[in-house]
C-alpha cells in the first residue's frame, strides 16, 4: 500500500474539520447487528461510504472525502471499491485510511487508475479472516448517455456479498435492476442505491428488493426525499425495515 505524505494527511484533515460539526458527526451513529460471531456495526457515512467494525475489523466501502469528517476514522483492515466513478473511488483517501496490511479490494478498471490493491472480477470471490466476500455484475440495462454508452457498462464495475458468521450484507454498487439478480444469495442487509439516471428509480428499487428480501434495506446514492420510497416498500414489502441513514 503507498503511504500518505504528511502534506496530504494534513490537507485531508483539514478540509474534514471545514464541515460543521453536525454533519461530521452523523457518521457516529451506529446500528449494530448480532451474529454467530459477533456484533456487526454498521455506519453510512455518506453517498455510498460504509463503514463495518466486526470483530475488530474495521472495513470500509468506496470511501470518499466530501461526505463527512475522515480524520477520526480508524484505520482500515480491508477497503471495497465497487468502480472507478470519482464519486466511489478517491485514492488519497484510501491511503489516508490505509496502514501497512490494509488490504484493497476493487474491480479491474480501479486497479488500472490506483495502480494498487487486488482486483475481483465478476463472479470472483475470496476470503477476508473469516469473512467471505464475492463480487458480483453491477451495471446499467435502461439508463445510458447520449452516445448509447451505459453509465455503468457491464464487467466494469463490482456489486459485493459479504459474509458475517451467519448474516450476510449485499452492497449492490451503482446498478439498475438486473437478469443475474434471479441468482443472487438472499441477503439480509442490503445497500441499495436510487438515482436517476445513473442507477434506480422508486419502481425498480422496489423490484429489486422484491427479488432479494432483505430483513433490512438502506436506501443509498439518493439525492430526492424518500417519503414515496418508504410509503411504497411499507405495501409492497412490509417485513422488510428501510433504514434511513
Amino acid at each position: 500500500m503507498k503511504q500518505t505524505t504528511p502534506i496530504l494527511l494534513c490537507l485531508l484533515i483539514a478540509i474534514a474539520m471545514l464541515y460543521p460539526q453536525s454533519v461530521r458527526s452523523q457518521y457516529r451513529i451506529k446500528d449494530v447487528v448480532p451474529t454467530s460471531k459477533g456484533d456487526l456495526e454498521i455506519t453510512v457515512i455518506g453517498h455510498c461510504f460504509y463503514h463495518f467494525k466486526f470483530n475488530r475489523l474495521n472495513i470500509y466501502v468506496d470511501p470518499i472525502p466530501n461526505v463527512g469528517d475522515i480524520s477520526m476514522l480508524p484505520k482500515a483492515d480491508l477497503i471495497l471499491i465497487t468502480h472507478d466513478h470519482r464519486d466511489h473511488l478517491n485514492s488519497n483517501v484510501i491511503q489516508f485510511l490505509s496502514k501497512y496490511d490494509t488490504k484493497v479490494i476493487a474491480s479491474k478498471a480501479c486497479i488500472k487508475k490506483m495502480d494498487f490493491g487486488e482486483f475481483l472480477e465478476n463472479g470472483q470471490q475470496t476470503t477476508f479472516d473469516e469473512i467471505y466476500i464475492k463480487a458480483v455484475p453491477a451495471y446499467n440495462v435502461v439508463n445510458v448517455r447520449p452516445d448509447d454508452v451505459p453509465y455503468h457498462p457491464k464487467g466494469e464495475g463490482n456489486g459485493y456479498f459479504l459474509v458475517f458468521g451467519d448474516k450476510t450484507v449485499y452492497i449492490a454498487g451503482d446498478t439498475e435492476y438486473i437478469d443475474e439478480m434471479r441468482f443472487f444469495m438472499k441477503p439480509d442487509i442490503a445497500f441499495i442505491p436510487m438515482m436517476l439516471p445513473f442507477t434506480m428509480d422508486e419502481d425498480m428499487f422496489v423490484k429489486v428488493v422484491k427479488r432479494l428480501k432483505p430483513q433490512i434495506v438502506y436506501p443509498v446514492h439518493y439525492n430526492i426525499k424518500l417519503d414515496s420510497l418508504v410509503e411504497k416498500m411499507k405495501i409492497a414489502l412490509p417485513n422488510t425495515e428501510v433504514r434511513i441513514r
